[in-house]
């Protein structure tokens, strides 16, 4: 797909460059422009423009009911599942006691493989956040110091990283990590104040652990988001936390690895509209 920009509709309010993850759309004299190169085609800047300027190939991102009382049930559960986001700019508001017990239900409740119940949940809130922001920026910028040379950043591209071996995306991140450690930034949990960790046991979890870490904290996403809490996968946290000693840091018990990690709170930016995705062949 190409996502690009209608000049004429654009009012160049910057909301698209400020929630585009990829960092790939720049502000012009006249109005915002994509560049495809570097777009992962996650059509958020489509979903939060207030002035539906955003066109993937050439169509309008289909718009949401303006009603959604009139809704059946079968209508409403695709409107929640088709509209659920990775949010990443939140409110400072907390989640309440009661939504996050009715999240956590949600993933106790979740079938699992031969209904081994192997997960289990660690739950950082307030300032616990920040604090476990500042250990995994410690860890990350052990990595990323080695991305800042020539030689780190083929080592990146060799092993599939190629996304993140850019030189500006490298030290961009150092610079951020770094102002994680001052109170400045948070590039990993962008001012959630809630993080989940989906853990599972190393040695009986060993074949579906991940499975069902996945599929508990996708109903538990789901569960937050029909409640009006946004959320988003960590894939940076998840990787930092990878060897034992690190997990450790964290409070995650030796015998326990991690599924799952992702944040919880009140998103601080509007959506309009749905997502746009490759289809899926039908086999018949």
């Amino acid at each position: 797909m190409k996502f690009t920009i209608e000049p004429q509709t654009c009012t160049n309010c910057g909301i698209c460059i400020t929630e585009c993850p990829a960092k790939t759309i720049r502000k012009e004299k006249e109005s915002a422009r994509i560049i495809h190169k570097g777009c992962i085609e996650c059509s958020h800047c489509g979903m939060v423009c207030p002035v539906n300027a955003v066109r993937a190939d050439g169509k309008e991102l289909p718009v949401y009911p303006e009603d959604l009382s009139a809704l059946t049930k079968e209508d409403l559960l695709d409107h929640m599942i088709l509209s659920k986001r990775s949010v990443r700019r939140y409110k400072n508001d907390p989640v309440t006691t009661d939504d996050l017990k009715a999240i956590i239900r949600s993933g106790e409740t979740t079938a699992t493989a031969t209904n081994s119940q192997y997960c289990d949940s660690i739950v950082f809130k307030g300032a616990e956040v920040s604090v476990f922001a500042s250990t995994l920026a410690r860890i990350l910028l052990k990595v990323v110091r080695i991305g800042l040379n020539p030689v780190g950043r083929f080592l990146l591209k060799a092993v599939g990283l190629g996304r993140y071996a850019k030189k500006e995306v490298i030290t961009g991140f150092y610079q951020l990590l770094n102002q994680t450690l001052e109170g400045k930034a948070d590039p990993l949990f962008h001012g959630a104040p809630t993080v989940v960790i989906l853990t599972y046991p190393a040695k009986k979890g060993k074949r579906f652990g991940r499975t069902d870490c996945a599929v508990a904290g996708e109903n538990m996403m789901l569960t937050a988001h029909s409640r009006g809490i946004g959320s988003c996968m960590i894939g940076f946290a998840e990787a930092a936390l990878f060897s034992k000693k690190n997990r450790a840091k964290i409070g995650v018990p030796e015998d326990r690895k991690i599924g799952l990690v992702f944040t919880l709170g009140y998103s601080d930016r509007q959506y309009y509209r749905y997502p746009v995705r490759k289809s899926w062949a039908l086999q018949a």
